[in-house]
């Protein structure tokens, strides 16, 4: 359950309607542990644990000694890490001023508004929702950056305040990664693979400070601060899993960055060998994985059509003639380079290469037909 807030003290029939804002209309959901009532005497106030809502009467504070001013007492509050102040009386141009200097909602009350009858109302409200916190089941540490990572949390400051709970200052910009098994595309399968992804979380919590990791559909995701990728990658590798890292967005943008994530971890273990992808840099590659995760039979059908023929040609032969049609597509179709890395004289190549055109019924020297070829080489990894 989420916090009380002052935004909730001020609903209709809540114990501060019809309070007016003056100051921190957008702190309004600052957390409201307790309530606390300045005194007209030396203590001001009591001794405050954080997270209270002070009732301040100016009649009391122009009897406070020495002369105490509401600016100065907004200052002591949020010192004391107070989560607003409502005050009945005049709030002048100085209280109002400190209030948006440290951050503090400001709120006027009725001139008539019984101070005792409020205070007694919020610590019922306060005593209310503790009670119904403790019959909930208890929340996981770490279940908040699920919400995160799922897009469940509508607000920065909504995924601050829920990441302070849990003694986490949350970076303003995040890449994420997404850790998972050899080959599984996205996340790994079996026991071994849990072990294994459970100790490359563990390492990677005490390689970089700020890096947050969370347990993933099968793998890890993994918050990236700017600057961290650097400095943990030598764990992903030496882990031996399949690695993927989304661009870096905004907190928010998060559950995007995962998705990429994602698509390029499916890549690293299905085409790159287990070597870490980023999604920015895989090209037309992201083309062929969106294929092979949503229309798989789709992308089937494209490498039969291209290069189909050719592959049955080789089952049979003992000179396959696809490794030669590779080597030249890989070269941007320069005969020179392709034959110097065959190790074959140029009217050799020359003489696969039109055997190749033959099989495949297309003109090797049109640039749209090696492209489309080049493609299908490339998703041959991903249908098997």
């Amino acid at each position: 359950m989420d916090s009380l807030t002052v935004r909730d003290l001020l609903l209709p029939g809540g114990p501060l309607e019809p309070a007016e804002v003056v100051e921190g209309q957008e702190l309004l959901g600052n957390p409201i542990s307790w309530v606390v009532s300045l005194r007209p005497y030396p203590p001001a106030f009591p001794r405050l644990r954080g997270g209270e809502l002070a009732l301040v009467a100016m009649e009391h504070v122009a009897q406070l000694e020495p002369p105490t001013t509401l600016a100065d007492v907004v200052r002591q509050l949020a010192s004391r890490d107070a989560s607003g102040v409502a005050v009945r009386g005049e709030i002048d141009e100085g209280g109002a001023r400190a209030a948006r200097e440290v951050g503090l909602p400001l709120l006027r009350l009725e001139l008539d508004a019984p101070l005792h009858d409020i205070e007694q109302a919020i610590m019922r409200a306060c005593a209310l929702h503790e009670a119904r916190r403790e019959m909930m089941p208890v929340e996981k540490p770490d279940a908040w950056l699920g919400e995160l990572l799922a897009g469940r949390l509508g607000t920065v400051a909504e995924a601050q305040e829920r990441a302070k709970g849990h003694g986490v200052r949350l970076e303003g910009r995040y890449a994420v990664g997404y850790v998972g098994g050899w080959g599984s595309g996205i996340g790994g399968r079996g026991s071994g693979i849990s072990s294994q992804l459970s100790g490359i979380g563990e390492e990677l919590l005490g390689v970089e400070e700020g890096v947050l990791v969370r347990e993933w559909e099968g793998g890890l995701a993994l918050l990236l601060p700017p600057g961290a990728w650097a400095r943990v990658e030598a764990v992903i590798i030496g882990g031996g899993l399949a690695c993927g890292i989304g661009r870096e967005k905004g907190l928010l943008e998060v559950p995007a960055s995962l998705a990429e994530a994602r698509l390029a971890a499916m890549a690293s273990g299905l085409m790159y060998g287990g070597k870490p992808v980023r999604y920015a840099e895989m090209g037309a590659d992201r083309l062929l994985m969106v294929l092979y995760r949503d229309e798989p039979e789709e992308l089937r059908a494209f490498v039969e059509e291209m290069i189909g023929a050719l592959l049955r040609y080789d089952e049979g032969v003992a000179t396959p003639v696809l490794p030669t049609l590779r080597s030249f597509i890989e070269h941007g179709g320069k005969l020179r380079e392709t034959a110097a890395e065959l190790f074959v004289h140029r009217n050799t190549l020359a003489y696969r290469l039109e055997r190749a055109g033959e099989i495949l019924g297309v003109d090797l020297k049109d640039p749209g037909a090696r492209l489309a070829i080049e493609l299908a080489l490339r998703a041959l990894p991903l249908i098997g």
